[in-house]
């Protein structure tokens, strides 16, 4: 008698960030019985399509088959977001997006003109996820399958940084972590960075690719 295989997830990190900031997801999805690929890339040094690319290309390598979800986080779910809507991926299943600007964030257009900030950030990536960007994120489509997002938020009108509008996780607004066409939608209260590593953001990750909603009960 045949086994049924484990779903795939791969896991996208944020610009700066090394794979290892994944851990906590992967640790939990593995718990969950998915077989985790938790993929590092050059964040910095190319431009969405590019990595977009690539993933089509790790997409194609995994073996089985049996569905195969996505989880990015930061940058890691725009590059996601530009994979699934430019190539075909006929065994896609769910996707959840952590702190990712899916209208940009004002706070790369304060900062980007400062010499020290590309030469931390790239002038890749990082320059295309300026909220100024209308037209890139227009191009970039809304995913055709299942998806939920989770954002970081302080839960007033302030927010973590003045440069934003309204309230946002320190990097992102919660206005700009939204995107149309998402299956479910739901604020943590954690900053950017931190909002990764939770381990509520990540029952909220095996919540959602097992049911195709987040879980909207008590924090446990």
């Amino acid at each position: 008698m045949l086994t049924a295989q484990p779903a795939t997830v791969i896991l996208l990190h944020g610009i700066l960030n090394p794979a290892l900031i994944m851990t906590p997801i992967a640790r939990r999805l593995r718990r969950d019985g998915y077989r985790v690929v938790n993929w590092g890339y050059p964040g910095r040094s190319r431009l969405i399509e590019e990595h977009a690319a690539e993933l089509d290309a790790l997409v194609r390598s995994v073996g089985g088959d049996g569905p195969v979800h996505f989880v990015g986080f930061s940058l890691g779910g725009l590059v996601i977001r530009y994979y699934l809507t430019h190539y075909d991926s006929p065994r896609a299943g769910r996707l959840v997006m952590i702190g990712s600007p899916n209208h940009g964030t004002e706070k790369i257009d304060a900062y980007y003109p400062n010499r020290w900030f590309r030469w931390l950030y790239g002038t890749r990536a990082m320059a295309q996820m300026r909220a100024s960007n209308r037209e890139f994120f227009e191009h970039m489509g809304v995913p055709r399958i299942e998806f939920g997002i989770i954002a970081g938020c302080r839960g007033d009108a302030r927010g973590f940084s003045r440069l934003l509008e309204g309230d946002d996780d320190g990097a992102v607004s919660v206005a700009s972590a939204r995107l149309e066409g998402a299956a479910d939608f739901i604020l943590l209260p954690h900053t950017h960075t931190i909002l990764v590593l939770m381990p509520e953001t990540a029952r909220q990750v095996s919540a959602f690719l097992r049911l195709g909603r987040l879980d909207h009960g008590p924090v446990r």
